[in-house]
């Protein structure tokens, strides 16, 4: 009886693992031993689907007798095992690797990403797509070192994905803009947030508080009274000169300490604050907390840090009405910059505790 063809599939898949498994038990090979593996695994590469074949060949990728034409194959196979060439092969050319990041697949952008030594325009493809995932894993590759541009268009994307803004808190190189980061940080961060506005505010002189506007303080309290998350974040965002999603994500910090930094920022008084504390149930328990954050922060402090948590909404439709005119004009021809963006220390906190 004859083997079907998923059978064949799955015989071609199990050679393909021992025959990479016993490559990459030793670090050195004869010449004539690595000539015959890489005749094997490309026609078997060549048989298995991508999806199989990936997680199989990954441990070849940082093997470092590989054959280059592995990483060929791959990259031609597409899919998973493409992800994996994109990520890994050692000599992929900076056309290459900028044609993905500028207009490939949000899978194989995620993996050119993840490469050390990426020079400052794949970078800028990169960022510049926006795509969550995308710069995720820019962020998480602790090799590259971010330009000042790179690091504010991350921190501002930051705002509104709180998974990017705990990666990039978790990176040593993002202290200057942590305080848009706010709402990702842990208790002792958003200390040291707090503690170093308050210093540069206190550096910068201790202006008097300005009031909030009566109404923004009714408006506030009645929300709050009346439990409507929605009245009360349009009347902040309003306030605040921010989007709404940004004033939602200022309410849903169930520690309340961004609220109390908002309410400082507007001038709202400690005993207001204390009463819209006290009618919202996540924050009610810590309302004489928050007052008394709301008390003794400078004013100039909480609106540098509330500031860089939500933007400035008005600044924001400009910037997007000159790009929307800079789109209209010719593109200029390109240039090549090669800056590369490694560092040669990790820069993950945790890899340098």
């Amino acid at each position: 009886m004859q083997p079907d063809k998923s059978e064949r599939r799955i015989d071609h898949a199990a050679l393909l693992r021992a025959i990479v498994d016993q490559f990459v038990e030793r670090q050195m090979h004869p010449v004539g031993d690595v000539k015959q593996f890489e005749q094997l695994a490309l026609g078997l590469i060549d048989i298995v689907d991508a999806d199989s074949a990936a997680p199989i060949v990954r441990p070849l990728c940082i093997h470092p007798e590989t054959p280059a034409s592995i990483f060929d194959c791959l990259l031609a196979k597409g899919g998973a095992c493409a992800e994996l060439a994109l990520q890994f092969a050692p000599d992929l050319s900076h056309a290459d690797l900028r044609a993905v990041a500028q207009g490939g697949p949000p899978a194989l952008a995620c993996a050119v990403a993840r490469r050390g030594g990426l020079e400052r325009d794949i970078v800028e493809a990169l960022v510049q797509r926006g795509e969550a995932e995308t710069l995720r894993a820019l962020a998480a590759n602790w090799r590259l070192r971010f330009e000042p541009a790179a690091r504010r268009a991350l921190a501002q994307a930051a705002r509104d994905d709180l998974s990017l803004a705990r990666i990039l808190l978790d990176r040593d190189d993002f202290s200057a803009d942590s305080e848009g980061l706010f709402l990702a940080a842990t208790r002792h961060e958003r200390t040291e947030i707090i503690l170093n506005a308050c210093r540069r505010a206190l550096c910068a002189g201790m202006a008097e508080r300005a009031a909030a506007d009566p109404a923004v303080t009714t408006k506030l309290e009645r929300a709050a009274l009346d439990d409507d998350s929605g009245a009360m974040a349009a009347a902040l965002a309003e306030a605040l000169d921010c989007r709404k999603t940004r004033a939602l994500a200022i309410l849903g910090d169930v520690q309340g300490e961004a609220l109390a930094l908002a309410l400082t920022a507007l001038g709202v008084d400690a005993d207001a604050a204390s009463r819209i504390f006290l009618a919202l149930p996540e924050q009610g328990r810590r309302a004489p907390t928050l007052a008394a954050l709301v008390r003794a922060i400078p004013q100039r402090a909480a609106r540098e840090i509330v500031a860089a948590m939500t933007g400035n909404a008005k600044g924001e439709r400009e910037t997007m009405r000159r790009a929307g005119k800079r789109d209209d004009l010719p593109s200029p021809p390109a240039r090549r910059r090669v800056t590369p963006q490694g560092g040669s220390a990790p820069l993950r906190k945790a890899d340098r505790a």
